[in-house]
């Protein structure tokens, strides 16, 4: 075995991001090397299709507190941390990869490393001219920008004969209260849409981690879609969803209509990033101008239009992989 080991490190009871992200770069280390690869996590890697977790040689769980002192991988390692933080990294000894997507310059403070240890790469999973942490915010020997980190998605083939499906994606994320005040908002949002539009049918897509939260009293079907939400999103009429960052790169691929609803997150900008993409995906809920989202809703179910897909460019995972290579 030619060089370290890769250790990936996620925090997926917080959302499938991280290991989205982490599954990217080491399928693609994977196809292009012959290092084993790890990944650490703090709950079971649902969500994420199996062949793509068939790329790593062993997955181990462990709490956060102990993913450093309990981390059973022997020899020398190289560590890759998604948008977190492990209490006692830096002191194993290993060269250290942070990958951050766009986060608040007032949070980039919780990606300090203690003792003011650097970090050995910051891998940015975003154009450059997106965003770039301010170099006095985070401490890194090198910082690269990789673009969006993304799987292939595609646009719908054909019109639907059926009455127009809105898909409602609310997210593995977040908390039960956060969970509430968001369905709360869309149900509020539907009713209204309904009392103009045509007649739809809401399907509301609920995945493994938000199944304890309940679901939407305006939902006609619920439906797990397993690793395939990229799948439901294409074939849809139009999406209703979080303004998470893999969410958000997903449905830029596809043509279908979208409308964000962004969610509190502790290092996560959501209605930033609804405000910014809004105008490509189709529009925003904001929560202080509801009647223009039912308004938009109505409008689009009465009058169904497809938009054209967004050209991400490149997915940064070849890149992200390349600079992890280079560190051992």
């Amino acid at each position: 075995m030619v060089g370290a080991d890769i250790c990936f490190f996620a925090t997926s009871k917080s959302g499938l991001g991280h290991l989205r992200r982490a599954a990217r770069i080491a399928g693609r280390l994977r196809q292009i090397g012959t290092r084993r690869l790890h990944l650490i996590s703090n709950a079971p890697p649902q969500g994420i299709p199996e062949a793509e977790l068939s790329v790593f040689s062993s997955i181990h769980l462990l709490d956060r507190a102990r993913m450093a002192s309990d981390l059973p991988i022997p020899g020398p390692k190289v560590m890759v941390l998604d948008t977190v933080t492990v209490p006692g990294i830096e002191t194993l000894g290993a060269p250290l990869a942070l990958v951050l997507r766009e986060a608040p310059d007032v949070e980039l403070h919780r990606f300090r490393l203690p003792d003011a240890r650097p970090w050995d790469l910051a891998i940015i999973a975003n154009p450059q001219a997106h965003w770039m942490p301010p170099p006095a915010a985070l401490t890194a020997r090198t910082t690269k920008a990789v673009g969006w980190i993304y799987r292939p998605c595609g646009t719908r083939q054909g019109q639907t004969a059926h009455r127009p499906t809105v898909l409602v994606a609310t997210g593995g994320g977040g908390t039960a209260e956060t969970a509430h005040a968001l369905y709360a908002q869309i149900d509020d949002l539907l009713a209204k849409a309904r009392k103009t539009a045509p007649p739809f049918e809401v399907v509301q897509a609920i995945g493994p981690r938000a199944r304890a939260f309940g679901h939407l009293a305006g939902a006609d079907r619920i439906v797990d879609p397993g690793p395939n939400l990229n799948d439901f999103f294409r074939d849809a009429d139009l999406v209703i969803s979080t303004a998470g960052y893999n969410s958000v790169l997903e449905l830029a691929l596809t043509d279908t209509p979208t409308m964000l609803v962004p969610i509190p997150r502790s290092i996560d900008d959501q209605a930033a990033r609804a405000r910014s993409w809004a105008g490509r995906l189709g529009a925003w809920h904001d929560p202080d101008r509801p009647d223009l989202s039912a308004l938009w809703l109505a409008e689009q179910i009465a009058t169904p239009q497809r938009r054209p897909p967004v050209d991400l460019g490149p997915s940064g995972e070849d890149a992200a992989a390349q600079a992890i290579l280079a560190l051992g």
